[in-house]
Parts: structure tokens; sequence; C-alpha cells
């Protein structure tokens, strides 16, 4: 895997035009930095992004151990035990409901700390979050006068960005009313709602603070690349793998595992070192193109765990060695996240966090 310093450092400056005169920026770098290992956490630290949203208490540890400078959020919630690690570390938990709230008083009471703590409102998502009609006055009160504590953003996530504006612009509405009716609205505090794709294609609901993550790498999270191209941002990932074998099949010679692809010519075939260990969708076996000496060639037969084959009949010189693109640019071709996503039925998300099985990834321009 090849990150570019030069398209991370430009995506984060578009995104940030973006955001402001009103908002900051949220790193989401869970899943190991969306599969691009933890060090691009500290890339984008060294950036100047100084807010930074993981998943759990292991990946903020693992965060600050990486040498990041600035806040880190734990956005999937926490478990009672962990709330001492949590106070300690200086983490900033996001609390959905009274038990997490109150171990987390608990917590910083025995530390003798005051610890920083959003809280998230469930207007739709179903995943993580209080209903609004199970948020109580008491519960209110305790999370706004507990001196153990600091509230310091109210947050709720959508469920549908990418595809059901109405959806989402009512989620957006009901989290308004939420914040309006409980007084929250208009004190200085650090109300986000938008992920990438409400960031990218809604203005309005760019507030205080909005989280940022795959929309960082260039990709556009609705699967449509000109999404990403017309707002300027570029591709910050690629995926290579070099050529192990080549060698020459008759006609009718049966391909991989199962024989799901038979030679219908005297065929050359390129053996690559890349497989479903490494995070290539079995699925998209005999359903994906790659990038050989510049020119798209097929895959063929069924994905290996650490080899493909490549159809590179119509290619001249491919030998061993060569390198062969499965996400980026070689000469005039591309292939983009989101079109190995559509190949692959899934999401780009997804494509990108398999990656995370990469155990090589270069820093280039």
């Amino acid at each position: 895997m090849e990150i570019s310093r030069e398209h991370l450092a430009h995506n984060l400056l578009v995104l940030r035009q973006l955001a402001s005169p009103q908002g900051d920026i949220m790193g989401v770098v869970k899943s190991q930095v969306y599969g691009h290992g933890v060090a691009t956490a500290a890339l984008l630290s060294s950036l100047g992004l100084r807010k930074f949203g993981v998943a759990s208490l292991e990946e903020a540890l693992d965060l600050k151990k990486s040498g990041v400078e600035g806040d880190i959020y734990i956005l999937g919630g926490f478990f009672p035990w962990e709330a001492e690690a949590i106070v300690a570390e200086g983490f900033i938990p996001v609390v959905s409901q009274e038990e997490e709230f109150e171990s987390l008083v608990k917590a910083a009471e025995r530390q003798g700390r005051t610890a920083r703590f959003h809280f998230k409102v469930d207007t739709g998502m179903g995943r993580m979050g209080c209903l609004p009609r199970n948020f109580t006055r008491s519960f209110f009160e305790r999370l706004s006068l507990s001196p153990a504590v600091a509230l310091c953003g109210v947050m709720t996530h959508f469920s549908s960005a990418e595809k059901d504006p109405e959806y989402t612009e009512w989620q957006f509405q009901k989290f308004l009313a939420f914040l309006k009716r409980w007084g929250f609205w208009g004190k200085s505090l650090e109300y986000h709602c938008a992920n990438s794709a409400a960031f990218l294609v809604f203005p309005h609901m760019r507030l205080a603070l909005n989280r940022i993550g795959i929309a960082l790498f260039g990709v556009s999270p609705n699967g449509e690349p000109e999404l990403a191209k017309s707002l300027g941002l570029k591709p910050v990932t690629s995926v290579r793998a070099r050529v192990k074998l080549v060698k020459v099949l008759p006609p009718g010679f049966r391909v991989g595992y199962g024989g799901t692809f038979v030679t219908s010519r005297t065929s050359r075939v390129a053996v690559v070192a890349l497989g479903y260990a490494q995070g290539l969708f079995r699925a998209l076996s005999n359903n994906l193109e790659v990038l050989v000496r510049g020119k798209r060639a097929p895959v063929i037969g069924t994905i290996s765990m650490d080899q493909v084959m490549v159809d590179v009949t119509h290619i001249e010189g491919v030998e061993k060695g060569d390198v062969v693109t499965f996400i980026g640019r070689d000469g005039e071709e591309e292939i983009r996240v989101e079109e190995v996503a559509r190949r692959g039925k899934t999401i780009p998300h997804e494509v990108l966090c398999s990656f995370g099985r990469i155990r090589h990834r270069v820093f280039v321009e």
C-alpha cells in the first residue's frame, strides 16, 4: 500500500476550507485509519489535525502511542471497567446511556480529575445513542451539573446520508429539535452530526465539528467517484503487488481453485502475490481488472489466499517482478476504490479496511 502525503495534505486543506468558518474537522481514524495504519494518523497530526475519532479504548491507546497530538474521541462507547483508563489518559468518550455516564463520573471522582465527554442522541440510526424519548430531566441535570465531568459536545449519526436525503434531513431536524428543547443549542459546545457523506453533500449540516473519515482519502462515500472529484479531493491510496510467475496455458485449461475459469485460447497468465489474506475479496474472482504496464487486465479464476491470476495475453513483455496495480494509477489508466467496491457489491469503506491486512505500507509524495 502506497499512501500519498501530498494528496492527504491536499484533502485535509480542502475539507477544512469546506468546514470553515464556523466548524472544525475531526479525522475519523478507526479501523487502523481505514486500513492505512496508525502511522497515517501520526502523519495527519504532523499536518496540523488536532481532533481524532476512534471506535474503542484500544484504538485510542494505539493512537496515543503513535505520537498523535490533540484530542482523541472514543466514538463507539465503552465498558464501565474502561472508564478509569479513559479518564487517566484524557480521552473524550461519547456517552449514550446513564450507566456509561455514572462510570465516568465515579472514575473522575476517584482520580480527582475533570473528565470531558460528548453526549450522543439516537435520531434514527438504532445503534449507539440515547433515544430522545428516553432522555429524562434527571439525566439532563446530571449531564450538565456533575462537577467531576464536563459536557463538551452533543452528537448524532446519520444512517443513510449517502443515499437517502429525505431521511437524512429528517434526522438532522430531529437533532436540532433535541438540542433546542433541552437548551444545548447556543452554548459553547461541539455539535456534530455530519459524517463524510453528509458533509460533502449537505453544507447546512456542517456544524461546529464534522467527522470526516473516508473523504480524507479522496474516496466518495456514496461510491460515485464524481462526488470526490467535483470537490477537488484526490485519491490517497494505491495498492500494488508484483508478478511472481508468468506462464503460458493451452486452450481449455482450468485456472484456480474449482476451475471457475477455463481458457478459450492459448493464454499468458501472470501469477500475482496478492490474495484474500491481504484483503482482496474472494467475491471479486473473475470480476476484477488490474493494471499491468499501464493497461487493464482481467483477474481470472478464484482468488487464492496469497495469489491471484491475471490474463496478460494482450500485454507485451510482462515478466516476473513487474508491478501490478489493484488500486491506483498506472500511466493513463486508473482503478479507484469505488470501482473495486462496485464490482465487489460492497461499499468503499469495506474495501479500504480490508486492505488493512497488508503488512507493507509506504508513504510517497
